[in-house]
């Protein structure tokens, strides 16, 4: 019986380990929007009103998060279908609109445990949007919109780093496959002098865009 109970015991601790090593597909799972009040709708402004208004009545804090992270991810959507009917104006509109989202959802971090699993879920998501928005700079390289917001992104990918306390590392596997694999950031050795300057050279170059 007890060789029984040490085996379990032995099998659980692999489990947890195996989890706290656990890697998730990274792929660009943002479709381009196809309603009809996209942001060169009149209508646009009432419709971004209801979706801050279903964000101010959510009372809990980790689901108030997963709303304005899917808020966010439905901005790039918008400015996805809007940059592929050219309409640049529109997709600048959408961008500008994703900014200040990602200042709100900075803003509802600090509501939150660094050790709420809704914070690391709503990190891995932030992280898909920047791969999201690395693939739309690769086909518009010169799209100031796409820069700015892939910029407010690492910084706000900074502060979940630094609520979390953990580093999603992308790494690409023997098939082919791109993975986010979450480490610890005593493990990954960060530090945070370095940390700091590289988002000042973000945001310099933020603001270099935003001037041209």
């Amino acid at each position: 019986m007890i060789g029984i109970i040490l085996l379990a015991l032995v099998f659980s601790l692999i489990g947890a380990a195996k989890a706290s090593e656990s890697t998730e597909d990274l792929v660009d799972d943002i479709p381009e929007y196809n309603g009809s009040l996209g942001p060169d709708n009149p209508f646009y402004g009432f419709r971004l009103a209801l979706e801050n208004w279903d964000e101010s009545f959510t009372l809990n804090a980790t689901e108030k998060l997963d709303k304005k992270v899917a808020n966010s991810r439905m901005r790039i959507a918008e400015a996805k279908a809007e940059l592929k009917k050219k309409n640049s104006e529109a997709a600048q509109n959408a961008f500008e609109h994703y900014k200040e989202k990602i200042k709100e959802t900075e803003a509802s971090i600090s509501e939150i445990p660094g050790n709420d699993s809704g914070i690391l879920n709503a990190q891995k998501m932030i992280a898909k949007d920047q791969y999201a928005l690395e693939k739309l700079l690769e086909s518009h390289p010169d799209n100031i919109g796409i820069q700015s917001a892939y910029n407010n992104n690492r910084e706000l990918e900074y502060k979940f780093e630094n609520k979390s306390e953990r580093h999603l590392e992308r790494v690409k596997t023997n098939e082919g496959r791109h993975v986010l694999k979450v480490i610890k950031q005593e493990e990954k050795g960060i530090k945070k002098e370095e940390a700091k300057q590289e988002r000042q050279v973000n945001k310099e170059e933020n603001k270099d865009g935003e001037k041209e």
